[in-house]
């Protein structure tokens, strides 16, 4: 069930985690070594992520929540729809949850398409 990253999911993280913080660089490291499977049933974007521990160090642990990056989604026509959030966990990228406050159906262009800071 697990697999390797699709293209919108690592440029997506790619995105997300592209500041120069500690955190950003090392949970940037980690997203070669990451795979994927999905995480909802409601057939939103939302990915569980595991990372290949032997072969990367873990980040810091942020105490004050889980979310170590975050984003919004912007519709085709450039208005607010969603959130996109990535989770970790004991130093570890663990999901990267796609929220749409409206059901849009799919996304398209790629989520990483419609992500801004």
């Amino acid at each position: 069930m697990w697999g390797p990253l699709s293209e919108d999911v690592r440029r997506s993280l790619e995105l997300l985690l592209a500041g120069d913080t500690e955190v950003d660089r090392a949970y940037r490291a980690q997203i070669p070594h990451a795979r994927m499977k999905p995480g909802c049933t409601c057939g939103c974007p939302t990915v569980d992520l595991r990372v290949d521990q032997d072969a990367v160090a873990p980040g810091p642990v942020v105490e004050r929540s889980p979310v170590i990056a975050d984003g919004t989604i912007q519709g085709s026509d450039g208005q607010y729809i969603g959130q996109a959030m990535v989770f970790a966990s004991g130093g570890f990228l663990s999901t990267l949850e796609v929220c749409v406050w409206e059901d849009l159906g799919a996304l398209e262009p790629p989520l990483c398409e419609r992500l801004s800071g």
